[in-house]
């Protein structure tokens, strides 16, 4: 089956560069949504090209989107079982992005009936990609993050709440977790749909000058092992992103901690942002399965 271009629905007048040579096709498809609790998830725009297409051209093309992030992908490689994925925002490329990658797989799957089995980004991280009912599966290596003092003392003026503990992954431009609740570890809070984190005040300057990770703020809420639900909100604006919408990505931290927290090695998890997204994974032997 044959996809249809509706790229042209974003804007009133086709996109210039949808006239060029290089572009085979585009779409746009939604991830992590959920009508049943009025939350719309996150989009991204899917652009298979022909060879030929430039990083430079690549960024211009994701300048004239709208959506959180524009997908990349060569036809030559996408019926084979690793395919090269690369994903760009309005600024800049984005190192790690877990529903645009979520998004192209569901596109793939729905399109054409197949998807590879790998997508591989340009520092060599493996997405891997399970189909269950017809619908993609992420599963990324999870990455244990550590308690940090220096954090916690650096993100004290960003946020408008108190930390009460912080973690940090090693690796540059990695991610920070921080915690609000004053005893997460012990008690949890029994009304489960309050809005707790959608009125924290977020200090973007200050958070992009002071600390190099992006940051996820993290509120436990029940740690009942069958339905078990945490809400978060996700940070960049160091990478151009202020607050993202829904964050696949984000799973692959927040996961181990959880599970180092609570003993819970699977959770709902519901992202506070404007448009709301719901997340549900499981987590096995230093792995991630998100969906």
């Amino acid at each position: 089956m044959q996809a249809k271009d509706n790229t042209l629905c974003l804007t009133k007048r086709k996109p210039k560069w949808l006239t060029l040579r290089f572009i085979k096709l585009t779409f746009t498809e939604s991830v992590f949504y959920s009508p049943a609790n009025n939350l719309k998830g996150s989009s991204a725009l899917i652009v298979i090209y022909k060879i030929g297409l430039t990083s430079k051209t690549m960024q211009y093309i994701a300048s004239q989107s709208n959506h959180p992030a524009t997908v990349f992908l060569n036809q030559n490689e996408i019926t084979k079982r690793h395919c090269n994925i690369r994903w760009f925002n309005q600024t800049s490329e984005i190192k790690r992005c877990g529903h645009g990658t979520l998004a192209a797989a569901n596109f793939l799957i729905k399109y054409f009936g197949y998807c590879p089995e790998v997508f591989t980004s340009m520092s060599h991280e493996r997405f891997t990609i399970r189909v269950k009912k017809q619908r993609a599966q992420l599963l990324l290596k999870s990455i244990e993050p550590k308690k940090s003092e220096l954090a916690k003392g650096e993100l004290k003026s960003v946020f408008s709440s108190a930390i009460k503990a912080a973690y940090s992954t090693g690796d540059k431009n990695g991610y920070t977790v921080v915690l609000f609740n004053e005893e997460f570890s012990k008690e949890f809070s029994k009304d489960v749909e309050k809005d707790d984190l959608k009125s924290l005040h977020v200090d973007f300057k200050a958070l992009s000058k002071l600390h190099k990770n992006a940051v996820i703020a993290l509120s436990i809420k029940s740690k009942d092992k069958k339905n078990a639900i945490a809400h978060f909100r996700y940070f960049a604006p160091q990478f151009g992103v202020n607050e993202d919408s829904a964050t696949g990505s984000a799973v692959s931290v927040i996961a181990p901690l959880l599970f180092r927290l609570c003993g819970l090695n699977k959770a709902k998890l519901i992202q506070q942002s404007n448009n709301g997204a719901l997340l549900n994974y499981e987590f096995n032997n230093a792995k991630v399965v998100i969906y």
